[in-house]
Formats: structure tokens, sequence, C-alpha cells
């Protein structure tokens, strides 16, 4: 089989050539870096995958962590991923924003004043972690 830079592979056989289509996302992955680790963060809340409700587990985390950042100063940065490594659909930022309002509700539940949260949804994710997840971590003072 012989494959041209264009994308377009031809099988030679006896006396033919048929074109062969091939997949230019796989080439092109071929040559790209590989994502790097996720950034340690202060809490990292997983989620269903196209889904922005908040499991039992994850609201226990949220709580325990609130309870704990309340006592002490400085802002929080939430953010939210949802979907493949740099996917930037109109579904999957849609889905990361609902995520990260959800956290910020329950972080504003718990006692922690809304104006000290700011919240960025990107959609998908630009490392190697949990594609579907919401990142707490300071955003300084």
């Amino acid at each position: 089989m012989l494959c041209l830079l264009a994308g377009l592979c031809l099988a030679l056989g006896a006396n033919t050539a048929r074109a062969a289509s091939v997949d230019m996302t796989a080439i092109s992955a071929q040559g790209e870096k590989p994502l790097p680790p996720p950034s340690p963060v202060l809490a990292r809340i997983p989620f269903a995958e196209g889904d922005a409700t908040v499991s039992k587990s994850a609201e226990e985390q949220i709580i325990a962590f609130a309870h704990d950042f309340r006592k002490k100063s400085g802002r929080l940065m939430i953010v939210a991923y949802a979907g493949p490594p740099n996917g930037q659909s109109l579904d999957a930022r849609r889905i990361s924003l609902r995520r990260a309002r959800k956290v910020r509700g329950l972080l504003v539940r718990e006692g922690i004043v809304k104006e000290r949260i700011l919240v960025r949804a990107l959609g998908g994710v630009e490392d190697s972690g949990p594609t579907d997840r919401v990142d707490i971590d300071y955003a300084g003072r």
C-alpha cells in the first residue's frame, strides 16, 4: 500500500490501483505531543460523562472542603471541564458551565461568600486528567 501526504492511500494490485481514504485525525495525532499531567489543585470533583449532577460522594467532598476553606482568606477559582481533550463544542461548554455553577452553589450554601469564587467553564480538558471534572484552586487574594 502506498500512502501519499494528502491522506490518500493506493492499494496496488496485480494490474489495478484503487484508492482508499485515510482518517486524517489519526495521521495528525501521531505528530502531536502528549497532554501534560493535571496541575495539583485544592480539590478535584469528578462527574459522570455528559452529566452535571453532583453525586453524593462529590457533594460530601465539596462540603468538607467548604468548611475547611471558610476559615481561610483568599479567593477560589473553579475550572470546569467536559468532553475530550481540547474539545470546544457548545454542548461541552454548556455542561462544564452547569457543573461549575452547581459546585459554586454548594460552596456558597456552605458559607463561602460568592464574591470569593471565580468560575471558568472550558469545555474539553487541557491535560491528561479526567475529562469530566471540576477543579477548585486558589485564585489569589
